[in-house]
């Protein structure tokens, strides 16, 4: 794991401005990824995977659906019970393995997942070294190497998941002089942006439902983000630790330090089922 990084407080609670908004609050774990040389057993993104080596190394679930390319999957994501107890572990697991496809697949260029639960200690011999993936890869789905450093905060709905009325409401006061410090209930006030665990997903488009193959309507899981923040979001969200580093100049590490790409600077979000006791894993990704 990481230093600890931490998000400064909300100016104010914004339910106290549209108490609307009481009851919604969520929590959610910013994993905040950094580079750095996780281990196999370490909660990482990019890093290396606690792997049997006697279980196949996956290939892409669908390699219809791009091109010529026979892309296999890069290790993006690992997370352990003792790093991340929010996730909502199967009986007998306590390890989150996502693994992704890294080309863009048609007709929507969403990049196909595949999700393994299971218990560490079980894994017996592990895998010393996976399979590169192929050279036609893209490489902007490729992280770079991240050691986590998993935070708990507290957010409030997206605002396009909020009723037409209070979004309207919202704006109205972002631009009123009650407003005057400027703050920005998208940006600042709502969903943490960045790779999280919980708690609300962060669209950047319209909002999706997803419904598990038994017609469950399934839960946030986590996202991947193509980016931990941008310089306005920044101004509520940035880690203290950090906040110096926040500049026009800032070097892409302090934004994006994973160094991946998701279509056009978006995420990656993956839903799960809280009804079903295998808890089924769906995924789909939105570009800006």
């Amino acid at each position: 794991m990481s230093m600890g990084l931490t998000t400064p407080s909300a100016p104010f609670d914004a339910a106290t401005v549209f108490p609307q908004l009481a009851g919604q609050r969520r929590t959610t774990v910013r994993l905040h990824p950094r580079q750095g040389q996780p281990a196999i057993t370490d909660s990482s993104m990019g890093g290396p995977l606690l792997w049997p080596a006697d279980e196949p190394w996956p290939s892409c679930p669908e390699p219809l659906s791009h091109g010529p390319s026979k892309g296999r999957d890069p290790l993006p994501l690992q997370l352990f019970a003792r790093d991340v107890p929010e996730l909502p572990f199967p009986d007998d697991t306590d390890t989150l393995q996502v693994l992704w496809c890294p080309v863009d697949h048609k007709p929507y260029s969403e990049s196909h997942t595949i999700v393994r639960w299971r218990k560490a200690e079980e894994v017996g011999s592990p895998l010393i070294e996976a399979p590169e993936p192929n050279p036609d890869s893209d490489d902007s789905y490729l992280p770079t190497a991240c050691v986590l450093s998993p935070e708990r905060v507290e957010e409030y709905p997206d605002g396009w998941e909020l009723p037409a009325e209070l979004r309207a409401r919202i704006w109205a006061w972002e631009e009123s002089a009650a407003n005057s410090d400027g703050w920005s209930y998208f940006s600042h006030l709502a969903t943490a942006p960045g790779s999280k665990v919980g708690g609300w997903a962060n669209w950047i488009q319209d909002p999706e439902q997803s419904v598990c193959d038994r017609g469950h309507e399934m839960a946030h899981l986590l996202t991947i983000a193509s980016g931990e923040l941008d310089i306005e979001s920044g101004r509520r969200w940035a880690p203290v630790e950090e906040r110096p580093l926040l500049t026009p100049h800032a070097p892409p590490e302090v934004q994006n330090p994973a160094d991946v790409m998701i279509q056009d600077a978006g995420s990656l979000y993956l839903f799960v089922c809280l009804e079903c006791p295998e808890r089924p894993v769906e995924s789909l990704s939105q570009g800006s």
